[in-house]
């Protein structure tokens, strides 16, 4: 039976220097994820002259996967209190990004205006869902560097069979 958690992260994400991982999932053995769904925003920057288009994209890392670094490890929240802990180890805010030995599938591109706050982002229905097994990784990647830090908050949801 398929179990859903929550990946709830907040934190700052710097402009050091290049990409960032907001959310990342590395499935347990036998028990692959789903991405539903997730959720970003920002409360720092408020003003007009403060507004960013940020490139944000969903990317499956096949084959050999290696975690990012530099966020903090996440442990994923059932949503049902009688659902035991995911296998899923994730983390969030990694300002190194993961890397894989094959070819990395970008599944989904989006912009976020960091004014447009929260951005809500879900798929329809299980077919649609982005979805790794064990030795891959998911990816919810912020592809832009911004221009100055901001505070951010959001959550990810999987989905684990």
């Amino acid at each position: 039976m398929a179990r859903i958690y929550s990946i709830p992260f907040q934190g700052t994400v710097t402009n050091a220097g290049g990409d960032s991982d907001l959310f990342e999932v590395s499935p347990a053995s036998n028990k692959p994820c789903k991405l539903r769904g997730f959720t970003l925003g920002q409360t720092s920057e408020v003003g007009d002259a403060a507004e960013e288009g940020l490139r944000i994209s969903v990317i499956r890392l096949p084959a050999t996967f290696t975690s990012g670094s530099g966020g903090s490890a996440v442990t994923p929240v059932p949503m049902d209190s009688a659902d035991p802990a995911s296998g899923a180890t994730c983390e969030a805010g990694n300002t190194t990004v993961a890397t894989t030995s094959g070819t990395a599938a970008i599944i989904e591109e989006l912009a976020w205006n960091e004014r447009m706050s929260p951005f809500e982002h879900w798929y329809p229905d299980a077919q649609f869902c982005p979805k790794v097994k064990n030795g891959e990784g998911l990816v919810v990647r912020m592809q832009t560097t911004p221009a100055d830090d901001f505070s951010f908050a959001g959550t990810a949801w999987i989905e684990e069979e």
